[in-house]
């Protein structure tokens, strides 16, 4: 436990720097359950979709996973994930992509004018590995991050580390503790065709959870050194038939100061999941304020 006080200080407390983020969508995190309950899945995480939030997730995995989610977010943007994970005697080992669709705009000159239809697009591809430890979970993931706006092209690639452990039983349930760093640049940051450079969206990310056979609970604290400062969100799960889950959340990064009417509701996310026989779909949902709501489907299979 002195371990994990003295990691959540160095996150929580170092100075913060503030700097031009790029590669946003590495913050829109991966998979329907995740994003049903807040995104509060630091340690709550314990299937493929894992390798997005904190690789440490991936390290108890008992059988072959793939997972993959679809998400229609707004102005015709689109996030599609997929990953596959296969555990040995050795570890976990994982692959992931995760492409983001802005559709297409107009594109413009220096002077304002139309200058044809213009695509732009964003990618990371992952591979990571997980194991167990006497002391925790451990995980790392390498990612390669891909960018493109119209001919324009930028690319880098990045780290992900994480720990997870169980610290005590509470309730019938256990007590899960982890810690993940999250984007943290193996290179240059994002720079299209040679301009100015842009830093990743790094995040430390610290988290808890109690989970049982009847349903989850879990809350993270997030901080962004280089542009989201520290942000919370809080997740919950409930079984209420076998095979179903119920699930709600609220993340404060999502939220909008001062807002009334739909704006209010901008923070919370819904979504349900049912499974059976390894097999498993969720969706969620998130209202986004005068945006509209985004929607997330998902789709599991364990063989």
């Amino acid at each position: 436990m002195k371990r994990i006080t003295l990691v959540l200080g160095i996150i929580f407390f170092t100075a913060t720097v503030r700097s031009e983020e790029g590669a946003a969508f590495l913050k829109l995190g991966t998979g329907a359950r995740a994003a049903a309950m807040g995104g509060a899945y630091t340690a709550l995480g314990d299937d493929a979709s894992s390798i997005g939030w904190n690789p440490a997730g991936l390290a108890r995995l008992e059988k072959r996973e793939f997972n993959a989610a679809h998400a229609e977010l707004h102005e015709r943007t689109r996030l599609d994930f997929a990953t596959y994970a296969h555990p040995t005697e050795k570890g976990t080992f994982a692959a992931a992509l995760l492409y983001l669709s802005h559709g297409s705009f107009t594109g413009r000159d220096g002077a304002g004018r139309p200058t044809g239809s213009v695509t732009a697009s964003d990618a990371a591809i992952t591979g990571a590995y997980a194991r167990k430890t006497e002391f925790a979970d451990v995980g790392v993931g390498l990612k390669f991050i891909t960018s493109h706006i119209a001919e324009a092209e930028a690319r880098t690639a990045a780290f992900d580390f994480g720990f997870k452990r169980q610290v005590y039983e509470l309730n019938g349930g256990k007590v899960l503790a982890a810690v993940a760093v999250r984007n943290l640049k193996a290179g240059p940051g994002l720079s299209y065709n040679g301009g100015q450079s842009s830093e990743l969206p790094l995040q430390f990310a610290a988290g808890t959870a109690w989970v049982s056979e009847k349903g989850s609970a879990s809350f993270d604290l997030l901080n962004g050194p280089y542009g989201s400062g520290t942000d919370a969100a809080f997740g919950g799960e409930y079984r209420a038939l076998k095979g179903c889950a119920l699930r709600a959340g609220y993340a404060t990064a999502s939220t909008i100061g001062g807002g009334d009417g739909f704006d209010a509701a901008r923070g919370l996310s819904f979504g349900v999941g049912v499974g059976k026989e390894g097999l498993s779909v969720d969706y969620a949902i998130t209202p986004s304020g005068a945006l509209g709501s985004a929607h997330r489907f998902g789709l599991g299979y364990k063989f």
